[in-house]
């Protein structure tokens, strides 16, 4: 049998009252749980922290958010300015809005979000080995041998999971 929330609040009030506590406080504590955010977006990312998880198999988007935010990238690759700090807003747009995929893989980091690493799948891609992330992002022998792999895979472009923008969203 389901009960309506006003029996439910009712049964509740006549239970508190005999128990001592007031109706109020223990419907407030039965009431339905409100749809709060689990996480909030807020802090800055330094975008070194940011692009370390860049590697060009996101279709230009990286660059595209990097001009959104009004950030110079002169090589037409990375950021100029690496110690700038960028909102974490701002970084989650630039996934969403524009698929750039580290800038999904830097939050996947920073707030552990249950989501698939881009930068697993495009090391995956490129090198054919599943779990190197952590050690791309400390190895500077394996980020040059990726980029020497990279070469055949310059026009491919990594779509990005419905999962990740899930995470995301």
């Amino acid at each position: 049998m389901r009960l309506s929330r006003r029996q439910l609040f009712a049964a509740a009030g006549v239970t508190a009252l005999a128990g001592g506590i007031t109706s109020s406080g223990l419907a407030v504590a039965l009431a339905e749980p409100e749809d709060k955010p689990v996480r909030t977006w807020s802090g800055e990312i330094q975008v070194a922290e940011w692009e370390q998880y860049y590697l060009g198999l996101d279709g230009g988007a990286h660059q595209k958010a990097l001009s959104a935010l009004d950030i110079a990238h002169r090589d037409g690759v990375r950021a100029d300015e690496q110690y700038l700090m960028v909102q974490v807003e701002s970084v989650r747009r630039a996934a969403l809005e524009f698929g750039d995929h580290a800038a999904a893989d830097v939050l996947r980091a920073r707030f552990a979000l249950d989501s698939p690493s881009m930068l697993g799948r495009g090391l995956k891609l490129v090198l054919g080995r599943d779990g190197l992330e952590q050690r791309y992002l400390d190895d500077p022998g394996l980020q040059l041998r990726y980029i020497g792999y990279r070469r055949k895979f310059a026009d491919l472009v990594l779509p990005m999971p419905a999962a990740v923008r899930r995470a995301l969203a």
